[in-house]
C-alpha cells in the first residue's frame, strides 16, 4: 500500500479560501467569458459547470517534489505577479498557473498515478496492476465513471467469429479525410494495431463474470460516409452484481485493479501537478476534506480527466460549436464532472495544446433516438440539408437551426422505406440497436415501440394530415405544407435538386398518419487537449517530452481534429481501452 506521511497543514488559509483569494484577469478583449467573468454565471452555465466545479474552477499551480526555483532557463515568463506558461501566450485566465500550493497536510508515495478513474484511467490501473506495478487512481468524484453504450475495435474475437473485416485503408483515410488532415497519424495507426489484442483483454473481464459481447449492426454502408463494423455492446447477467447502467467497460477494470492491488482514492480531485529539480513531473497535489495531499510518483503520472465538456467557459474558448445548444443538453454522465482539469495542469507545466477548435462529438439524440434519412425540417417547417449523412454532420447541421432543433418527417409507410434504405446507409438513430447479421426487419419493430413513447412524452406527434401535423411541431401551415409538396416532387422525379439527397432515400409523404420526430444535438464529448507522442508523453512547446507525464482518453491531443471520426463507431472508447492497456502494461514494466 502507498506510505502516507504527516505533515503540518498550514493554518493560513483553507483550500476553499485559497481558491476565493486567487483572481485572474486575463482575457482576450471582446471575449464573451468575459461578461461571464464580469456578470457572473447564468443559471443556465451554472448547471451545466456543475457545483464541483463552480467550487474549484480556480484551482491549480505548479510545485517541486521538494519545493526548489526554477532554472533560469525554464522559468516561465510572468505578469502581474502570476506564473504564465512556459510559451508566455496565455490566452485565457486559466491557462495562468496559480501560486504553487505549500501548505501540504500529508504526502503518499506510489509508482505510477492515475489521475481521473475513467474508462482510460481505469484501463491504465488494471493494466498495470496485472503486471505488478504499485498504481494510484485519483478521482475527483465519489466512484470510478463509466458513460457510454459500448466500444469500438478493429478486431476482436466476436468478429473473428462472424468473419467480420474492417477495412484499415479505407477506415484509416476516412478518418485522416474527416479531421481535415490534422490528426496524428502514428497514433491511428497505432490504435488499429493494438486494437484486437487489448479489446479480447477487454472482453475476458466481461467473460469471467458470465457476460458476452455483441457487435452491432448499426453501422452505415453508404460508399460516401463509410462506417465500419466492430461496435461491441457487453451483455452482463444481473447476478454478477456491477452497478453500472451503461457500458461497464470501466468497473470491470476497476475490480480488476482492485483484486490486483491497485489503491483509488476517491473525492480527491486533483488541483496541481509536482515537478522535481531536474523539471521531471513527479506527482500531483489533491484537495481533500483534511486538506492537501500530495502524491509522489517514482514511474510517472498519467492525466485521464476526461474532456472540457462540463465547463462552459472552456467550451466556448475551445469548441465555440457545441457551447449553445450541444454543451446544454449533454447526457453523458456524471454531469459537470469533465471540467478540463487535466488541461490547465498540462498547461501550467507547460503542456501544449493542439490546434484550436478542438473537434466535438455530437450526436442528434437530446430528443428522440429514431429519425432515419426522412425529411428534416426546422421549427419554420423548412428543409435547411440533406438527411442521409452521419450523425455527425447531422448534429452540426441541427445545432445552426432556431432553437438548434429540427424534426424528423415521415408517413405510415416509414417501416417499409427504413427497411429498404439499410442497405445503402444506416448507422446510429437510423438503424437499431440490432446484431451483426440480423434481419434488416428488426429495425421497424423496434421503432415500432419506440414511436409511441416519444409521442407520450410529447417529443414527437402523429396527425392526419399535414397542417394537422404543423400545428402539433408549432410552425405555419402553408410553409410546412409548401415543403413537404415540393420535397414529395423531387421524390416522383428521382433526383433531389435542393441537397442532392442520394435517390434511394428520396421516399414521399404522402400516405398518413404522419409522424414529426423531434431531433436535437447533444454534446457526448470534447476530443481535444494536450500533444503528445507516439509513447503517450506530453510535449511542450517545442515538441520535446516533458518527463514524467503522460495522456489518456479524451485529454490527448491530435488523435481528432476539427470533427470526430465516427466512421470507426466507438472509437472513443475504445482508444481509451487500446490506450490505457498500453500505458498501464509499459508504466508496470518500466
Amino acid at each position: 500500500m502507498p506510505r502516507r506521511e504527516d505533515a503540518t497543514v498550514s493554518d493560513r488559509c483553507s483550500p476553499k479560501d485559497r481558491r476565493e483569494a486567487e483572481g485572474f484577469a486575463l482575457r482576450r478583449k471582446g471575449d464573451p467569458m468575459t461578461d461571464i467573468n464580469a456578470k457572473g454565471l447564468s443559471r443556465r452555465a451554472f448547471f451545466g459547470l456543475g457545483a464541483t466545479a463552480a467550487a474549484g474552477a480556480a484551482v491549480a499551480g505548479l510545485a517541486g517534489c521538494s519545493p526548489a526555483p526554477q532554472s533560469d532557463t525554464a522559468a516561465p515568463a510572468t505578469t502581474g505577479g502570476t506564473t504564465m506558461p512556459a510559451t508566455g501566450t496565455a490566452t485565457y485566465e486559466w491557462e495562468i498557473a496559480p501560486e504553487p500550493i505549500t501548505d501540504i497536510a500529508s504526502t503518499v508515495d506510489t509508482d505510477i498515478l492515475v489521475i481521473g478513474a475513467g474508462l482510460s484511467g481505469c484501463a491504465c490501473a488494471a493494466a498495470a496492476a496485472e503486471k505488478g506495478g504499485k498504481v494510484t487512481v485519483v478521482e475527483k468524484t465519489g466512484s470510478f465513471n463509466g458513460r457510454g453504450g459500448g466500444f469500438g475495435a478493429i478486431n476482436s474475437r466476436y468478429m473473428e467469429a462472424q468473419n467480420i473485416v474492417v477495412d484499415k485503408v479505407n477506415a484509416k483515410q476516412h478518418w485522416i479525410a474527416q479531421c481535415a488532415s490534422r490528426t496524428n497519424e502514428d497514433l491511428i495507426v497505432k490504435f488499429f494495431n493494438n486494437s484486437e489484442e487489448a479489446s479480447n483483454w477487454l472482453i475476458d473481464k466481461c467473460e469471467a463474470l458470465g457476460g458476452s459481447a455483441m457487435v452491432g449492426a448499426f453501422y452505415s454502408h453508404d460508399d460516401v460516409y463509410a462506417e465500419q463494423p466492430g461496435y461491441h455492446m457487453f451483455m452482463i447477467p444481473e447476478e454478477a452484481g456491477l452497478t453500472s447502467t451503461g457500458f461497464a467497460g470501466a468497473e470491470l477494470c476497476y475490480l480488476d485493479a482492485v483484486k490486483d492491488g491497485a489503491e483509488f482514492v476517491f473525492d480527491s480531485p486533483a488541483v496541481q501537478l509536482v515537478k522535481d529539480d531536474s523539471g521531471k513531473v513527479c506527482g500531483c497535489i489533491c484537495e481533500t476534506a483534511e486538506g492537501y495531499v500530495q502524491y509522489n510518483a517514482a514511474k510517472g503520472v498519467v492525466l485521464a480527466t476526461g474532456d472540457i465538456g462540463g465547463s462552459p467557459e472552456m467550451c466556448e474558448a475551445y469548441a465555440p460549436i457545441c457551447a449553445e445548444y450541444g454543451q446544454p443538453r449533454s447526457q453523458y454522465t456524471p454531469a459537470g464532472v469533465n471540467t478540463g482539469d487535466g488541461h490547465k495542469m498540462g498547461m501550467w507545466v507547460g503542456a501544449q495544446l493542439q490546434d484550436l477548435p478542438f473537434p466535438t462529438m455530437m450526436h442528434p439524440q437530446a430528443f428522440c433516438w429514431f429519425h432515419g434519412p426522412f425529411l428534416f425540417v426546422n421549427d419554420n417547417g423548412e428543409r435547411f440539408m440533406c438527411e442521409d449523412t452521419w450523425v455527425q454532420g447531422k448534429s452540426l447541421a441541427i445545432n445552426k437551426q432556431p432553437n438548434g432543433e429540427a424534426w424528423s418527417v415521415f408517413d405510415a409507410n416509414w417501416p417499409t422505406d427504413l427497411v429498404n434504405g439499410l442497405p445503402y446507409g444506416g448507422g446510429m438513430f437510423w438503424d437499431s440497436f440490432r446484431p451483426y447479421g440480423s434481419d434488416l426487419e428488426l429495425a421497424p419493430e423496434y421503432f415500432k415501440t419506440q414511436i409511441p413513447l416519444y409521442i407520450e412524452q410529447g417529443m414527437a406527434y402523429e396527425a392526419d394530415t399535414i397542417e394537422e401535423l404543423a400545428g402539433k411541431i408549432g410552425c405555419d401551415a402553408a410553409t410546412l405544407t409548401a415543403t413537404v409538396d415540393r420535397y414529395n416532387g423531387m421524390c416522383e422525379a428521382g433526383e433531389d435538386t435542393d441537397y442532392y439527397k442520394k435517390p434511394v432515400f428520396l421516399t414521399p409523404v404522402k400516405q398518413g398518419p404522419f409522424y414529426a420526430l423531434k431531433v436535437g444535438p447533444a454534446l457526448l464529448a470534447v476530443c481535444g487537449g494536450l500533444k503528445c507522442n507516439n509513447d503517450f508523453q506530453c510535449l511542450d512547446e517545442n515538441g520535446e517530452v516533458i518527463e514524467g507525464l503522460y495522456v489518456l482518453g479524451n485529454i490527448m491531443g491530435d488523435i481528432t481534429a476539427v470533427d470526430y471520426p465516427i466512421n470507426v463507431a466507438g472509437n472513443s472508447h475504445g482508444r481509451c481501452i487500446t490506450f490505457g492497456y498500453l500505458l498501464g502494461h509499459e508504466l508496470a514494466e518500466a
